[in-house]
């Protein structure tokens, strides 16, 4: 599946279902969805080669990956409480998330459970958790010993997740989800004799955003069913300031060439965020709200790999990492309220953000050791994303959302420790990024007067 098919269909399946009446329903029962979305993958690598008295050894923690996905899903829901809904799914993505280097994640099954909380009778908060499985392509792509399998290989492991989803009336909802999938590491060995051999394994890890329409059977035609939580009592409408914190994760897909664009790489990194929000919405109906916001975040996400040769006494090694931190995001967003209290959203704008110097390290036998370093740099571009807000009291609220940011290419120069002031060549980084957040805001100046009702 190509980026902008996967984008246009994660961002604007959002915006498709605005056209259906709010809703209110019942969260017993079984389920049936179809959806998409957009993942990226970071693969860690290991691989050696073993001859009498020398080695080869090489790692890298970030071979990436991307593409989007077609998911089907079915599940089935209980409400434990007024406010707990438990629930266990399963669904099968066909997946395109795949790389230049032939390095592809084949389709994954996923198995799990999910408990949500209520935050109106329409709008659920959840996390989700289970069981995982996918096969995948060449994963020993790009060591000098070749693919050592048979090119294709099957691994299992775990995921986690969280979103939201909210009813928009005749039995549909709409769900969307961020999920971390981390598979075990799979490998081979071929031992040619007890002091020859060589070995690869790789172990994957996807994080994937998705949404989903989705269909409730035996939903109450009334719209409420009567052990749903009581409606949140919203008395002012959307135009506010607000202010607000939150967390995230996210993974960074960084082409690495010459400017004359001879040859090129890829590095992948993943880690987690923290940040700080300031927005203003302005409701310009009972139906829609638009407004404009800032972010500003720390970031970690981590680039290492490692290379290693010995040849009995001699030896040679090299490191290189970088570290991508302190992403600045300003934009604007437009909404609909699916009730009063629950906001679907599209939003759009500017990202900046720094990638802190990459340092390249060599060490021979037991001669001193030299780096190379690149120097950081900040990268601008732009982002768009979508998520769902729901209001919990009229001051505060809870915001998930999902963004894909494409910077800008830039020239980063290269210099030696030992002769720091001496540039001798340069190097052209290009980064995409994806990044799944949540956050609790809170609201100034509520209105005194009720907010309009829906029409």
């Amino acid at each position: 599946m190509h980026k902008p098919v996967a984008m246009a269909l994660l961002i604007g399946s959002a915006a498709w279902t605005m056209s259906w009446p709010a809703n209110a329903g019942d969260w017993n029962g079984f389920s049936v969805g179809i959806g998409g979305g957009y993942g990226m993958a970071n693969t860690r690598i290991d691989g050696s080669a073993r001859v009498p008295d020398s080695g080869l050894d090489a790692k890298t923690d970030g071979l990436p990956s991307s593409g989007g996905l077609f998911t089907l899903s079915a599940g089935y829901d209980h409400r434990l409480s007024q406010s707990l809904v438990a629930g266990a799914f399963v669904d099968y993505d066909f997946s395109g998330i795949g790389a230049a280097s032939t390095y592809e994640v084949g389709n994954q099954i996923s198995a799990g459970g999910r408990l949500g909380y209520l935050i109106s009778p329409s709008t659920l908060f959840f996390s989700t958790f289970g069981y995982a499985h996918t096969d995948a392509t060449n994963p020993s792509v790009g060591f000098v010993f070749g693919d050592t399998g048979d090119g294709k290989r099957s691994f299992d492991g775990y995921f986690v997740g969280g979103g939201a989803e909210t009813l928009i009336g005749g039995g549909f909802s709409v769900k969307a989800e961020y999920r971390y999938t981390s598979f075990g590491s799979e490998g081979d060995k071929l031992a040619f004799s007890p002091d020859e051999s060589i070995s690869s394994s790789s172990k994957p890890a996807i994080q994937t955003a998705r949404v989903s329409l989705n269909y409730r059977f035996g939903a109450d035609e009334q719209g409420q069913d009567s052990g749903s939580p009581p409606a949140i009592a919203i008395t002012s409408d959307w135009t506010s300031p607000y202010i607000g914190l939150g967390g995230g994760a996210g993974t960074a897909d960084t082409r690495v060439g010459s400017p004359d664009e001879v040859g090129s790489t890829d590095l992948g990194s993943d880690g987690g965020l923290l940040f700080f929000t300031a927005g203003y919405d302005y409701q310009l109906n009972s139906r829609f709200v638009v407004g404009a916001f800032g972010d500003a975040s720390f970031t970690h996400f981590r680039y290492k790999s490692a290379f290693g040769v010995t040849s009995d006494p001699e030896s040679m090694s090299e490191t290189l990492d970088n570290n991508f931190r302190n992403l600045l995001m300003i934009g604007g967003r437009v909404g609909y309220l699916t009730s009063p209290g629950t906001l679907i959203f599209v939003s759009g704008g500017y990202a900046n953000a720094g990638l802190g110097d990459t340092r390249v390290s060599f060490n021979v036998s037991d001669a001193p050791g030299e780096s190379v370093t690149l120097d950081g740099q900040r990268f601008s571009g732009g982002f768009v994303g979508g998520g769902i807000e729901a209001r919990i009291t009229d001051a505060l609220s809870l915001k998930a959302e999902y963004r894909y940011i494409d910077f800008g290419s830039e020239d980063m120069s290269m210099s030696a420790a030992s002769i720091p002031d001496v540039i001798f060549a340069r190097t052209t980084f290009d980064p995409t990024m994806q990044i799944g957040m949540l956050s609790i805001n809170w609201r100034f100046g509520a209105h005194s007067e009720p907010a309009a009702p829906l029409k």
